[in-house]
């Protein structure tokens, strides 16, 4: 088929999916064959809302020429969220290898992000009670760290930099 490889980009998977539409369920993303007027078959992207649409819309075909009809939709699968729909998939036993490592991987990824315990000042820092003595804080860090540079003016300029400055603490008690 041609154009295999363009949609394979276009929807960003690594190869054409194996599962064929059922003729009736909604899907987002979609490979359609279709049948070009030269009786050449052509890779498309296709979806479908079962809602709003009576038959599959073309959203993206990569050649110039018309094509004369659909022959077949292959479902392109959601986003895997668990290990259960990597066992639903119509997967070859490689590609579920690697379905259930890319899926660990994530996991592993999102316990790294750890919320930081925000204080109950609003200035961050116990110590400061207005503006003013911000002010001081922050030219007294600027100095001992040799950062150049105005100090903020206003209420939420003076917040937002002690936010930065408090973030930089945490990370270095950790």
């Amino acid at each position: 088929m041609i154009f295999e490889r363009e949609v394979i980009q276009y929807l960003s998977i690594p190869n054409i999916p194996k599962k064929e539409w059922d003729g009736r369920s909604s899907f987002d993303k979609g490979v359609a064959v279709v049948e070009m007027y030269g009786g050449v078959e052509a890779c498309a992207v296709a979806r479908f809302n079962a809602e709003k649409d009576v038959k599959p819309v073309i959203v993206k075909v990569f050649g110039t020429e018309p094509f004369s009809g659909i022959k077949r939709i292959y479902v392109v699968p959601d986003y895997m969220a668990t290990a259960e729909d990597i066992a639903k998939m119509d997967l070859d036993e490689q590609s579920m290898k690697k379905a259930a490592s890319l899926l660990s991987e994530a996991k592993e990824l999102e316990g790294e992000d750890e919320k930081v315990a925000l204080p109950k000042n609003e200035y961050y820092f116990d110590t400061i009670k207005n503006d003013d003595e911000a002010k001081a804080f922050i030219q007294s860090y600027n100095s001992r760290h040799r950062i150049k540079g105005r100090i903020p003016t206003t209420h939420e300029g003076l917040v937002m930099r002690l936010s930065v400055i408090y973030a930089e603490q945490q990370k270095q008690n950790k």
